[in-house]
């Protein structure tokens, strides 16, 4: 069976512009090409992720990157909008739960988080996608996914809708993306809690201090020459975490090395880690760009768990953001995707994101939808089963206590 055989499909619209105007749409393919980019790109406020230089780091290190995949449009001539993305050849996982029930190998036209730079008006977005659109339609990729946007943004309807009902993704998965804006003092983040959780965190870090006996120390590092610390002492504790079952989190790859040598390059680093003696039991590593602490990796001893070091290691780390301690001036701290109770705890502020899929014309291209959908269906009705028996956050707490078992053993 030939699965990159195209299924039929409408010729594409014409492109959108006011009359006189002439709009344009380049592919930069080339590290040369993104450079062309360079000035416009970074006149445009952006996320870390979709900084010119994170992302030209990101296509020289991961091994599944194949080339750039930038959309520029132009109008008379000037470039007016840009989608950051870049062609991948990679297994494209579809989980169910915390189970990875397919991970079929495809081409995945793969646009970053905070892709669209410029000037995001409905009309530059429907010929952004569009454009995605059509590049699925050529062959250059099986499937487009662009990386938790917002669901208030002018990107996400688009790219629900413009694709037909063959490449549209059914079924995206909304997260809350929480971030703190930090008061001037820790009392002001912890006046925000409910009175038991008020209680419950200050509790572990009694126990905690009760337990070190004057031994807790925290140490920032920042620099290129302290990263071989770093990564020892982060990996002793990162190998005894659930995340290292999931095959997530921190680890000491090249990919992790090199996104962390360009955030020490930059003077954007920030990793924190909590030693009681000379053991490391907690760290948190991040990135302060834009003045903002963008949390990357966060991890705790298991077998030091009644003691809370994790958030002890928070509590404090936030402390010094608040009192400019380290020389930060730290505005916000951006937690990320997902849930956990820390988010919970910390969040001043939370929004909805979801990864949207655009599905190639191709039978390979149907297959990935079916796999998509499929895993959806599962997920969603389990968790809404697990919901209604109040057993959901049980599994979750189970299931992680299982894999960080498993990575002691």
């Amino acid at each position: 069976m030939q699965l990159s055989a195209s299924l039929p499909s409408l010729a594409e619209p014409p492109l959108l512009g006011t009359v006189g105007e002439a709009v344009e749409i380049r592919i930069a393919r080339s590290r040369e090409e993104i450079e062309t980019l360079r000035q416009a790109w970074t006149a445009w406020p952006t996320h870390r992720d979709s900084d010119i230089d994170f992302y030209l780091m990101i296509i020289q290190s991961y091994a599944e990157v194949l080339r750039p995949h930038v959309i520029g449009l132009y109008r008379n001539g000037r470039p007016d909008a840009i989608l950051v993305g870049r062609l991948e050849r990679k297994q494209v996982t579809f989980r169910v739960g915390y189970f990875r029930a397919f991970r079929p190998w495809a081409h995945c036209l793969t646009f970053v988080y905070g892709a669209l730079h410029g000037s995001a008006s409905s009309e530059n977005t429907e010929i952004l996608v569009r454009e995605v659109m059509k590049n699925l339609k050529q062959g250059d990729a099986d499937v487009a996914v662009l990386e938790f946007v917002p669901l208030d943004s002018s990107l996400y309807r688009p790219a629900l809708e413009l694709p037909g009902v063959l490449g549209r993704d059914t079924f995206p998965v909304a997260q809350g993306h929480s971030i703190l804006t930090l008061p001037d003092d820790i009392d002001g983040v912890y006046r925000r809690m409910s009175g038991v959780r008020r209680k419950h965190i200050r509790s572990g870090i009694k126990k905690l201090l009760a337990h070190a006996s004057g031994t807790e120390r925290i140490v920032c590092y920042r620099t290129e020459d302290e990263l071989d610390r770093l990564f020892r002492d982060a990996e002793e504790v990162a190998k005894q975490t659930y995340q290292r079952g999931l095959g997530v989190g921190f680890a000491d790859t090249r990919d992790v090395r090199m996104r962390l040598e360009l955030a020490a390059r930059k003077g954007w680093l920030r990793a924190y880690i909590l030693y009681l003696g000379e053991r490391p039991c907690a760290f948190w590593i991040g990135m302060f760009y834009d003045d903002a602490f963008l949390s990357e990796y966060l991890g705790y001893d298991a077998e030091m768990r009644r003691f809370s070091p994790g958030m002890f290691l928070i509590m404090n780390v936030i402390e010094r953001f608040c009192t400019h301690a380290d020389g930060d001036a730290v505005r916000t701290l951006d937690f990320g995707l997902g849930t956990a109770e820390y988010k919970e705890a910390l969040a001043s502020h939370e929004w909805l994101e979801a990864a949207v899929f655009i599905f190639a014309p191709t039978l390979k291209g149907l297959l990935l939808k079916l796999m998509r959908t499929t895993t959806r269906i599962v997920d969603g009705t389990s968790k809404k089963i697990l919901g209604s028996t109040n057993l959901l956050s049980r599994a979750k707490r189970l299931w992680r206590d299982h894999l960080a078992r498993q990575t002691q053993t």
